[in-house]
């Protein structure tokens, strides 16, 4: 790593520091890592699981960062991620592996999803000091901003970060043909059905039951490597990951009824969702107000309905089927 002429340590420290979001702190902690000497490669994982309590591979997911839209369960360091996962719980780990030396660090506590960082290649005894001292602080900073970006109430993103991660979902498709792109991202807003008069009828305690439970709904029932938030009030945002037309509406239905179904204290309650393709040719704001319209159609006819945008100019005709689960 770059040491300052004095204080290595504290130089690295207010690199660090100097970030304000989790993809900004990620990409610096990665700089500082390929700048120390020895270190031949530094792979981010995050790792998702309904236990914490994991006992084989098939307990978790992986997604790897920056952003990628598909499941990396298989890459390079899937053994290692597979080892520290199954065996470890936080901390940092020296591992050998088919003749290679790997450090790997790993955030478990006060953090969702856990986050794994898979280093190739070894470090002098005197830098391995500074690698401790500056993963700690990238560690307090993970949690930090994990918990500065997520809605206070939901635990799930909030609208800031979803305006972070669309962006790197346009930079993903930026320089693929949609035309041929077999699986591609949508954008849906999720609005509870006359959430107004819960409130009004019970109370805002139970509204705000409602809504920690809307959203551990689409916790379980959207998939990992699709994004999910708390748009504002009532409303939600998902986007749905590298699926065609098909494949989003399954997905939405499948949520717009595990909703209807889902036994609330008070009764039942619905959601309407409209949703669009994301086409990184079309500016953000349109992009929603694509989503909106839909959204409105849903609530215009009546209510618990998934609607797509019919009108916009952003429809590929990618509606082959693919397999989504």
């Amino acid at each position: 790593m770059a040491q300052g002429a004095n204080n290595p340590a504290f130089a690295l420290s207010l690199r660090l520091l100097d970030h304000k979001t989790y993809h900004g702190l990620t990409l610096e902690f990665i700089n500082m890592l390929l700048e120390c000497e020895g270190i031949k490669d530094a792979s981010f994982y995050e790792v998702f699981s309904l236990d914490r309590d994991v006992k084989t591979s098939k307990d978790y997911s992986v997604r790897r960062f920056p952003l990628s839209l598909d499941d990396c369960q298989e890459d390079e360091n899937s053994e290692i991620i597979d080892q520290v996962v199954i065996e470890k719980k936080g901390g940092i780990h020296s591992i050998e592996h088919s003749d290679e030396h790997y450090i790997v660090l790993d955030i478990f506590e006060n953090v969702r999803p856990r986050r794994l960082v898979v280093i190739r290649g070894e470090v002098a005894d005197e830098i391995w000091p500074i690698m401790e001292g500056s993963f700690l602080i990238y560690e307090k900073l993970v949690i930090l901003l994990d918990s500065k970006e997520r809605d206070n109430l939901t635990h799930l993103h909030n609208r800031q970060t979803m305006d972070l991660i669309l962006h790197q979902v346009f930079e993903f498709y930026q320089n693929k043909d949609l035309v041929e792109e077999e699986k591609c991202s949508w954008l849906a807003i999720l609005d509870i059905d006359f959430f107004k008069d819960v409130n009004d009828t019970f109370g805002h305690i139970y509204g705000d039951e409602v809504l920690i439970l809307f959203a551990r709904i689409m916790e379980q029932t959207f998939r990992h490597t699709d994004f999910i938030f708390r748009y504002g009030g009532e409303e939600f945002l998902v986007i749905v990951n590298r699926v065609n037309r098909k494949g989003a509406e399954e997905a939405l239905q499948r949520f717009r009824l595990a909703v209807e179904e889902y036994p609330f204290s008070f009764g039942s309650i619905t959601v309407s969702i409209g949703y669009t393709l994301i086409n990184p040719s079309i500016n953000q704001s349109k992009l929603l107000e694509f989503a909106d319209s839909a959204l409105y159609q849903a609530k215009s006819k009546g209510r618990n309905l998934v609607i797509y945008n019919e009108d916009d100019t952003n429809d590929l005709g990618n509606a082959n089927d693919v397999e989504m689960f």
